[in-house]
């Protein structure tokens, strides 16, 4: 068994290994975007509902109603700061996932050079066996005759 034919199997592995970690960092990616996604809509629907208030008490609002504005836009507050740290969370996971990928990536090419290498080797080795081999027929029919 050559080397060569040794070091194919790892080099599969390797590369199966490689793939999975591009899955895993483009479904973190996929994750990371939503995540800032929601993060987005929900600052935009306290921006609006902030608005709202405003107008209401322009033309005039009740104490509890007044209260009851202040305490849902503290709750939407507590919510987008909740979704700050999901964002957050998921940029670091997102750049785990990359180094984990890159590594994979790496390593794979590594592995390849090398089957690559010995295949050349392996290759080579070949043809200088033949050469020889065709370098000595002609003193073996000369010694046979």
């Amino acid at each position: 068994m050559t080397r060569t034919t040794r070091l194919q199997p790892i080099a599969k592995i390797n590369k199966q290994e490689e793939r999975n970690a591009a899955r895993i960092h483009g479904e973190t990616m996929q994750q990371a975007e939503q995540q800032q996604k929601q993060l987005s809509e929900l600052i935009a629907y306290r921006n609006q509902y902030l608005k709202g208030f405003q107008s209401a008490v322009k033309s005039g609002l009740a104490a509890v109603q007044m209260q009851d504005y202040r305490l849902f836009i503290q709750r939407l507050d507590e919510a987008i700061a909740q979704q700050q740290q999901c964002v957050t969370n998921g940029q670091q996971k997102c750049a785990s996932s990359r180094e984990q990928w890159a590594d994979k990536r790496n390593r794979s090419k590594m592995i390849n050079k090398v089957v690559e290498k010995s295949e050349r080797s392996e290759q080579q080795a070949s043809e200088r066996r033949e050469q020889r081999e065709l370098e000595d027929r002609p003193h073996k029919n000369s010694t046979i005759r």
